[in-house]
């Protein structure tokens, strides 16, 4: 199979993860029958677990590529991963994450629908606990100054994305949030994809890999803003959009919404309750 016929890219970076969610995460793949082309790269990250890095010497696929290299981040191996990648599309899988076989959807929808650069997908989470987060239409407002729409492992894109925009390797958190900021205001499209295609593992025990380093997300939260200026990258249009995404995406809104116009005295008493936290009608 020659390079320039691969379809799909997957980069999965590997630190220190347990080795049974390293197994499921490439079990997973295999049992996604992916009916494209497609190459696997593995990063080693310095990974210094015994049990771990005696299966990544040993395992064996043929589309499967291993790099082993220092520690220095998953920002730094996914950097490592994108330049290696050869394929058409792109998704960064999370070691401790699994493939489902509605990846073939997804890349046959970008396939036909080519205007769109960036496809994720509603977020299914499993483990410690399970349930689905419902996402809204794309929102570069949302994105840059509310909260994250994206998690590497939910989403697919183009790999000319990666010749102009690079996982930012001093960022600690919220890098995958960065990194599609960034792409979205170079002007690459982002389109919501109802259809889970992974699943994102969450952990309350330990720590996933996209659960780390929380106690620094304010500071680099504040970063990721200041890099741009919202009177340019940001029009009212765009801030109309994100109000109207969240009330068609959670109906449970426009209740709170109604609640502070019509019944403040009891929206007050639900607040004391804890039903509502603060009184943002959209956060």
């Amino acid at each position: 199979m020659e390079k320039d016929t691969l379809k799909l890219s997957i980069i999965i970076p590997v630190y220190n993860t347990p080795l049974p969610y390293v197994k499921e995460c490439l079990e997973s793949i295999e049992q996604s029958q992916i009916k494209y082309p497609y190459e696997i790269i593995i990063i080693n990250d310095g990974s210094t677990d015994v049990e771990l890095l005696h299966f990544l010497q040993e395992y064996k696929n043929p589309n499967a590529v291993m790099i082993h290299k220092e520690n220095s981040g998953v920002s730094a191996s996914r950097n490592v991963g994108l330049k290696r990648a050869k394929g058409k599309y792109i998704l960064c899988l999370d070691s401790d994450d699994k493939l489902l076989p509605t990846i073939n959807n997804a890349i046959a929808y970008l396939d036909y629908n080519s205007t769109y650069d960036v496809l994720y997908c509603d977020l299914q989470a499993f483990g410690d606990t399970e349930f689905l987060h419902k996402k809204c239409e794309f929102s570069m407002f949302q994105l840059i100054y509310i909260s994250n729409m994206l998690t590497p492992s939910s989403t697919l894109f183009k790999k000319e994305l990666s010749s102009k925009v690079f996982f930012n390797e001093n960022l600690s958190f919220s890098e995958d949030r960065d990194f599609f900021a960034r792409a979205a205001v170079l002007g690459f499209s982002f389109k919501c994809f109802k259809l889970p295609f992974c699943l994102y593992r969450r952990i309350y025990n330990s720590q996933s890999l996209s659960q780390k380093y929380l106690n620094t997300k304010d500071e680099v939260e504040s970063f990721i803003k200041s890099q741009f200026n919202p009177h340019k990258v940001i029009t009212q249009e765009e801030v109309n959009q994100y109000v109207i995404n969240n009330f068609t995406t959670h109906k449970k809104h426009i209740i709170k919404l109604l609640l502070i116009i019509f019944f403040p005295s009891l929206f007050t008493y639900f607040k004391y309750k804890k039903l509502y936290k603060n009184n943002i009608v959209i956060d």
